[in-house]
């Protein structure tokens, strides 16, 4: 209690620091109370202690054939409420000036849940037909103009990228239909794997960020974008006899999108595809094969294909929404670890070939208040992972999740 207490002062100090000067400064506190019930019908692949959804967990028999993982489970959450500021300032250096710090209590694992996380904290000045943005904001892969607008918290995941990355990112309009930004980031709370675990030091170790260009044309409630990003990553700095290394492994991944709305319908595409998309809470990652010579590793891009469409109809105070789902393990992308022995996988559903989300939901607003009720039915195949990545003699796993959702804005 006492650490919320100190967060929450921390927070609002700022605010009324502000409000004791004289200027040009506006400064507004917003945010939601959030309430989640859950129920799936087996155990299921997640963080946050069931909360955020991946795909089933797989068919584990026992000795009488039973299946261990065929139990179903139910959970409640208030972690994710969220409480944000805001502030608009003064011209500088001929642009708008504002500023934003948005918390949560999701924590950053399982040990810390129900703690304060910092969720985005950015600095943006905003001049005619450009931008400047720095801090910790949503990875470009994250387009805020077209994302599933899911109930359940996890964002589509993972069909859709979900990530927040300290950064830098420019963003020009090139006239009133097109715009474009090149980002430049590295990585925190959403990490690539590597021999120590998740960490953000792989991609630190390289010595370069990771750059991302976003392009996008809009015009009578159409949306068109593709965004594309290139990382690099040291997995470690020294062999088993302490000799120095210099292994890097590059990885390259790109979007395309397209939204459309009319008066109350919205319908909306996006494809993903990409190398070691790990830090996205995808499938996928890289493998480590023993080198040619004595103490040195190759390593290999997991490739995974993802796509996901969503539709939402509006009428009076009711939202009729559809998501659904697809991701394609694709394996390892290169010949060269043919007769290579096979090291470790550093990689997430690494015995998943495929998986897929069909998620009906209907949700009723009030002013501030709005009731979500949703249905997600999630399947994925599980089989025999080869050295090449492939998945052979997969079987099918199934888990329906039941989910209703309370939020109050302010």
């Amino acid at each position: 209690m006492n650490y919320r207490l100190i967060t929450i002062v921390l927070l609002a100090l700022p605010v009324w620091l502000i409000a004791q000067e004289e200027g040009d400064y506006n400064v507004s506190i917003s945010g939601f109370v959030s309430s989640e019930n859950i129920f799936d019908t087996r155990q299921t692949v997640t963080a946050r202690e069931g909360d955020v959804l991946l795909y089933p967990a797989p068919v584990v028999e026992d000795l009488s054939g039973n299946d261990i993982n065929g139990q179903s489970s139910f959970n409640m959450f208030s972690i994710h409420s969220r409480l944000r500021t805001r502030v608009s300032g003064p011209q500088m250096f001929g642009a708008e000036s504002s500023a934003l710090v948005e918390m949560d209590f999701v924590g950053t694992s399982n040990a810390v849940m129900s703690m304060m996380r910092l969720r985005h904290a950015i600095i943006k000045l905003n001049w005619e037909n450009s931008s400047l943005m720095a801090g910790q904001y949503w990875h470009p892969l994250f387009v805020t103009g077209s994302y599933p607008e899911v109930s359940s918290w996890g964002g589509g995941l993972p069909y859709a990228i979900l990530s927040r990355n300290p950064q830098i990112r420019f963003k020009h309009h090139f006239g009133q239909h097109f715009f474009g930004s090149i980002t430049a980031l590295v990585q925190r709370d959403f990490a690539s794997p590597g021999p120590k675990g998740a960490s953000s030091e792989y991609l630190r170790n390289s010595s370069k960020p990771e750059l991302d260009l976003h392009l996008e044309y809009h015009k009578n409630g159409w949306k068109l974008g593709t965004v594309l990003g290139y990382k690099e990553l040291r997995p470690r700095l020294q062999n088993e006899n302490g000799q120095v290394v210099d292994e890097t492994l590059g990885s390259a991944f790109g979007s395309l999108y397209v939204r459309k709305d009319w008066n109350n319908f919205t319908a909306k595409v996006k494809a993903v595809y990409g190398e070691n998309l790990y830090n996205f809470l995808m499938l996928g990652g890289y493998a480590s094969y023993q080198g040619v010579n004595a103490g040195e590793l190759e390593y290999s891009n997991y490739e995974t294909g993802n796509l996901w469409t969503e539709l939402i109809y509006n009428k009076n105070q009711f939202i009729y929404s559809l998501f659904a789902g697809y991701t394609q393990n694709m394996g390892v992308n290169r010949d060269a670890n043919e007769g290579m022995d096979l090291v470790y996988r550093y990689a997430r559903g690494t015995d998943i070939a495929y998986a897929y989300r069909v998620a009906p939901r209907l949700g009723y607003k009030v002013n501030k208040f709005l009731i979500m009720g949703e249905v997600l039915r999630d399947v994925a195949a599980y089989g025999e992972a080869q050295p090449d990545g492939e998945v052979l003699n997969t079987e099918e796993s199934t888990n329906i999740r039941i989910q209703l959702h309370l939020k109050y804005s302010f």
